[in-house]
């Protein structure tokens, strides 16, 4: 399904996702990345979801759900959708909720793109490497791609935007977090300046087993060196209202990002004895497995028994 949530978000409040890509579809394929390898890497815009899809889906999913925001988001990279200006356009036209798109910066080239990103509320951006080989290191992107190229863009998209845009960083250990890497960061952000600058690390099962995080000691000193804020969980939200928490939802969810019971928790706001009993019954099904991360014990949708 093109539409998925309502769930909690750590940034944006109570947020009804949107996916015009199919899993995995993607410009990158990062080392760190929770949905898993990317099945195909490419720059070529097509008509991934059809809109008529996405946007009959969007509007049933309104008139049956509450959300403060929509985001443009989900398996892959938002933006190579074909029609993601129209998707755009129509949903301004449809509602008065705020719009955030989830983006790793990569189609800013794309006039119709930059033109749609600068109508969104929200340009939810992320730049992990200012340095060309720590670029390609962390993020692996499709041929042609580069870090400068990311940085001109962002830094045009935040002169003419009319919203907000927030820029994340993401550092895994020995790739992307040495010292020089950390001071070309600092200056891009500097060149850009973003409305909110955020640093993340590596919190869940990564595409790359091997991709490791760092302590939250060295993500808060080095937040304090990029003047940027250290990304945590959120609180859990207000339960929900109406109906309880459905299978499809919690798979829906977990197709998209691997998450522990408390996460699910916090991101449906039921309690964890319900998101386990669910958990269960899909395990049992056969519809998702458990992986240990650093201790922690993950849930994350079997291969081909995603939706």
């Amino acid at each position: 399904m093109p539409v998925f949530g309502p769930v909690r978000s750590r940034r944006l409040g109570l947020s009804l996702g949107v996916d015009l890509v199919p899993r995995k579809v993607c410009s990158m394929d990062c080392v760190y990345c929770e949905v898993g390898r990317t099945t195909l890497l490419t720059t070529q815009r097509a008509e991934y979801r059809s809109l008529s899809e996405v946007m009959e889906a969007l509007e049933r999913a309104l008139r049956e759900k509450e959300c403060d925001v929509i985001t443009l988001t989900g398996s892959g990279e938002p933006t190579l959708n074909l029609r993601f200006p129209e998707v755009v356009e129509r949903i301004r036209r449809l509602t008065s909720k705020p719009l955030a798109v989830l983006t790793n910066s990569t189609l800013l080239a794309e006039p119709e793109v930059f033109e749609a990103l600068c109508e969104v509320d929200f340009v939810l951006a992320s730049l992990d490497a200012a340095r060309e080989e720590s670029f390609r290191r962390v993020n692996r992107p499709a041929p042609g791609l580069s870090a400068r190229e990311l940085v001109e863009n962002l830094m045009a998209l935040r002169g003419k935007m009319r919203g907000q845009l927030w820029l994340e960083i993401l550092l895994v250990r020995g790739i992307n977090d040495a010292p020089e890497d950390i001071e070309a960061l600092r200056q891009a952000l500097e060149r850009i300046r973003p409305h909110r600058a955020q640093l993340n690390t590596v919190v869940r099962p990564p595409a790359e087993p091997w991709a490791r995080g760092l302590a939250p000691a060295e993500l808060l000193a080095l937040s304090r060196e990029l003047s940027a804020e250290p990304l945590t969980v959120s609180p859990r939200g207000p339960g929900r209202k109406g109906a309880g928490l459905s299978p499809e939802e919690v798979e829906g969810y977990l197709s998209r990002r691997p998450a522990p019971v408390e996460e699910l928790s916090r991101a449906f706001g039921v309690p964890p004895e319900e998101v386990r009993e669910i958990l269960d019954r899909l395990t049992t099904r056969g519809r998702v497995r458990t992986v240990l991360f650093r201790g922690e014990t993950f849930y994350r949708t079997v291969a081909g028994g995603s939706p």
